[in-house]
């Protein structure tokens, strides 16, 4: 997949397309590991970010991302990494 989008003009030797794919790559793996019933930390992270509506009448299940809860946890990454600077040193 990787080649075609390079071969497709896709900067993927960029450091953020590396970022992102590193991102896809985990998560990818944390529903590999649910299917087999070994736990992994994307699992929360799925449950919390991820709606799911099911139709009872034809068995469908559609899919969407909570975006407004995936800003909240990346604005509160961001306060939580800020706080960190703001700690007395201990000798």
């Amino acid at each position: 997949m990787v080649q075609m989008m390079g071969e497709n003009g896709l900067a993927v030797a960029d450091e953020s397309f590396i970022r992102d794919l590193g991102l896809i790559i985990e998560l990818t793996k944390g529903s590999i590991y649910r299917s087999m019933g070994i736990p992994h930390p994307t699992h929360a992270f799925f449950e919390t970010l991820v709606d799911l509506d099911v139709n009872e009448d034809d068995k469908t299940i559609h899919s969407q991302i909570d975006l407004n809860m995936l800003e909240k946890f990346v604005e509160m990454s961001k306060y939580l990494e800020d706080d960190d600077d703001d700690d007395p040193e201990i000798s």
